[in-house]
């Protein structure tokens, strides 16, 4: 059982890894979420992470009214796993434990304000100026956007659920209603991992089932 959920964690770590690296090579994926599943025992969990723009449209900190509520109303669906995903009723499996994070207020420090330098002021050139290039312009990139934009913090929602299930070989698919609850999001990347086999799928579109480790 241990070891199930030790590799989980390694699938974890590998998409963070693979996340970031994306991201690092501007190909951040919005419309694209992962879910990774293990199964042993009586334990069944499920993590699923996503790009913010994929589920509430943004990936800053909320600014407008509209956009607190989206976000809010994000966190309850998620807090809500019944919603999102259908355990064969034949398992019977008992909801034990919900964990729901998000990285949107990375998008300002610690503090919550923008970036300064070490007096608590914006940085500026030697002259008290900020910094402009030759022709006394702000510096934009090829586009003609500012460099600030193309630095945004990307960020994440990640919800993480744990059963525990009195026939866990009943589960020979879980259903899935992320796309439908939540229609930028338009692949699902599945990994999972039982204590016999592991394997991955893709769901796309109108793909409602988890499957494939039966």
């Amino acid at each position: 059982m241990k070891n199930i959920f030790m590799v989980l964690v390694c699938l974890v770590v590998s998409f963070s890894f693979s996340a970031q690296a994306s991201r690092e090579k501007d190909s951040h994926e919005h419309g694209a979420a992962n879910v990774m599943l293990a199964m042993e025992g009586e334990k069944l969990q499920l993590n699923f992470e996503v790009p913010s723009e994929s589920l509430i449209g943004f990936e800053h900190f909320p600014k407008s009214q509209d956009q607190r509520w989206y976000f809010n109303e994000a966190i309850k669906t998620l807090l809500e796993p019944s919603k999102l995903f259908s355990i064969p009723a034949d398992a019977e499996c008992l909801l034990v434990g919900i964990n729901v994070s998000q990285s949107l207020f990375a998008a300002k420090d610690e503090h919550g304000h923008e970036e300064k330098d070490e007096h608590g002021h914006e940085e500026k050139d030697e002259h008290g100026h900020e910094e402009k290039d030759e022709h006394g312009h702000e510096e934009k990139d090829e586009h003609g956007h500012d460099e600030s934009e193309k630095s945004e913090i990307h960020s994440e929602f990640i919800s993480k659920y744990h059963w525990n299930c009195e026939h866990l070989d009943e589960i020979d698919s879980i259903g899935t209603q992320l796309m439908n609850i939540f229609p930028r999001i338009e692949e699902i990347r599945v990994r999972w991992i039982t204590k016999n086999n592991q394997g991955s799928i893709e769901l796309e579109s109108k793909d409602d089932r988890i499957k494939g480790w039966k």
